[in-house]
């Protein structure tokens, strides 16, 4: 008779146990952010003279249509893009910003392509806002980063 001994492992709580990255950080702090907060992060990307057109969008990635399956998707795309436009210059030479470019298109591509289904493929929204939520951070961090 031999006995099988179960790993032992810790407990991390409910919500600490289920955050895997950095994306998943991200989205459990936009959940739980009061609106002031968001007005202190806006102020300070206006001290920081990111353009109006992203700071719009960032508040709009917050404040979202929570009926329009696309628009955190959408808007995080606008937002990456105005950041490659307005901040490229500022960014280290070997940022990758092709390779966001291309991952911009592909993302857009993906959206239209989901959109012209007409059924909402749920799993595809969601595969598609990871997508658009990983190349926002990594943006947004190369270029305050830098």
């Amino acid at each position: 008779m031999t006995a099988t001994k179960k790993p032992v492992t810790k407990s991390k709580g409910k919500i600490v146990g289920k955050l895997k990255t950095a994306a998943d950080i991200v989205q459990l702090i936009e959940q739980i952010i009061p609106p002031e907060q968001v007005k202190q992060v806006v102020g300070w990307l206006k001290d920081q003279q990111f353009s109006d057109k992203f700071i719009e969008l960032t508040k709009k990635i917050h404040f979202q249509d929570k009926h329009d399956l696309f628009a955190k998707v959408e808007n995080q795309c606008d937002a990456v893009e105005e950041l490659i436009r307005t901040r490229s210059s500022m960014l280290a030479d070997d940022a990758p910003i092709s390779a966001w470019r291309v991952e911009l298109e592909k993302i857009r591509t993906g959206t239209e392509l989901v959109k012209e289904a007409k059924t909402n493929d749920t799993k595809k929204i969601k595969a598609l806002e990871k997508r658009a939520s990983k190349l926002y951070n990594s943006v947004f961090i190369a270029v305050i980063g830098k």
